[in-house]
């Protein structure tokens, strides 16, 4: 073998060994990614992660930052507890869906039966299930995320969505959703990074649980 054909042999040998490795990503099937991602995330009983958001209000030309802690169990129960803005809440208590910021409105709480919810709040629900019926997903790249291999997925809604587009970075190793990015209806752009996940946590029947503050008006869509 002359010295360009064993060039050739030793590239072609090293494209095929990256192609069938999930660090890099090169070759992998999207629906694969996901559903990974789907049942790592059905095995656990719950999972609580520390998140930063940035909503970019795209009409009003305006950022909004904000972060907390994201805990969700099962498919009824969920809850963004933010500290920045300090006090802000939207909780899933198994019934209802509140949204509560007394950052902004101090005087409303805002409640929807979770029937008429769609599932909406749930991340994983909305992102993770049901790949080539409710979107079609494609296989972006390999990235990094604090030195751990991700893989980018992105996402185009096959039916009424509250979204556009999205991307997700779905860590290569775990599974698990470590930034999101968002086009919503209303042309403004979420992005949400999750860090320090705490899988299958003890939370106990509290947790979930939402009391509308004296005073304020609650108002039911």
């Amino acid at each position: 073998m002359d010295d360009t054909a064993r060039r050739r042999w030793l590239t072609a040998a090293l494209l095929l060994g990256l192609a069938g490795d999930p660090a890099n990503g090169l070759g992998q099937d999207p629906v694969s990614v996901i559903e990974r991602a789907a049942g790592r995330f059905q095995a656990l009983s719950g999972l609580c992660a520390d998140f930063e958001q940035r909503i970019d209000v795209t009409l009003l030309r305006q950022v909004k930052d904000s972060s907390g802690e994201l805990c969700q169990e099962g498919a009824d129960h969920f809850e963004m507890r933010f500290l920045d803005p300090a006090g802000d809440r939207v909780v899933a208590d198994g019934t209802d869906l509140w949204v509560y910021f007394p950052s902004t409105d101090p005087g409303q709480v805002f409640r929807t039966p979770l029937a008429g919810a769609d599932g909406r709040f749930d991340l994983h629900r909305e992102f993770l299930s049901e790949p080539g019926e409710r979107y079609a997903a494609t296989f972006e790249k390999a990235d990094q995320i604090d030195g751990e291999a991700m893989q980018v997925v992105s996402l185009r809604p096959m039916v009424p969505s509250p979204y556009l587009h999205a991307r997700l970075w779905i860590g290569a190793a775990d599974g698990l959703i470590r930034r999101l990015v968002v086009l919503e209806e209303s042309e403004s752009v979420r992005t949400l990074h999750l860090s320090n996940h705490r899988p299958d946590p003890r939370l106990g029947p509290e947790w979930f649980r939402f009391e509308p503050p004296r005073g304020v008006q609650v108002i039911t869509r």
